[in-house]
C-alpha cells in the first residue's frame, strides 16, 4: 500500500467531481445485496474544499450493528473495489478503494460506523465544524501542514488528525 500521504488539494474546481463519484458510490453501497448500510454521508475536505485536503473521498457509512459487516458483506465489498484496512480502530471498519493494485493510493475510503455509537454523532460534528467554523477550519490546515511537515506516514498522520478532533472537541467547548 501506498505508505505515504498523497499531496494536498484545494480546488474548488473538484467540488463536482467529488459529489458525482460520492453519489456514484452511495448508489452502489445502498444495491448491494442485503446491504446493512442504513446512512451515507459525504466527508471531510473534498466535500467543501475548506481546506487543503488529501485527494481521498472520505464517506462515512452507519449501520445498525457494526457486527453486521460480515465477512460475505467484505467480499461483496470487494466486487466493487473496496478492501478492508486491516489496521487497528476503534469502534469502526475502514475499507479502501485504490487507484490500482500495483500502486495502491486510496482514492476513496468507507468510514462504516455504528450509528448508535458516539463516535458517529462526532464524525458528523467534526464534519460540520470543518464546513462552517472558520477558525476550526485555519485551526485544523495549520495543524496539518505541520503534521505533514514532521510525519509523511499515512497511519501516523490519521492517528494525529484523530488526536487533534479528541482535543479540540474536549477541551474547546465544541458541542457534539
Amino acid at each position: 500500500m501506498y505508505a505515504q500521504v498523497q499531496p494536498f488539494i484545494q480546488d474548488t474546481q473538484m467540488l463536482n467531481d467529488f459529489a458525482h463519484r460520492y453519489k456514484q458510490t452511495k448508489e452502489i453501497l445502498f444495491q448491494l445485496l442485503d446491504s446493512p448500510v442504513q446512512f451515507t454521508q459525504h466527508i471531510g475536505g473534498t466535500r467543501h474544499m475548506k481546506y487543503p485536503t488529501e485527494p481521498i473521498l472520505d464517506i462515512l457509512v452507519g449501520v445498525e450493528n457494526l457486527h453486521q459487516i460480515t465477512a460475505l458483506d467484505e467480499k461483496r465489498l470487494n466486487y466493487v473495489g473496496f478492501y478492508r484496512l486491516h489496521h487497528a480502530y476503534h469502534k469502526k471498519v475502514m475499507m479502501a478503494q485504490f487507484n490500482n493494485l500495483t500502486e495502491l493510493k486510496q482514492i476513496s475510503r468507507l468510514h462504516i460506523i455504528q450509528m448508535s455509537h458516539p463516535i458517529f454523532k462526532q464524525y458528523q460534528t467534526i464534519d460540520h465544524l470543518l464546513e462552517t467554523d472558520i477558525s476550526f477550519a485555519t485551526q485544523f490546515a495549520s495543524y496539518k501542514e505541520q503534521i505533514i511537515s514532521q510525519q509523511t506516514s499515512i497511519r501516523s498522520y490519521e492517528a494525529q488528525k484523530e488526536a487533534f478532533f479528541i482535543h479540540m472537541t474536549q477541551h474547546r467547548n465544541y458541542k457534539l
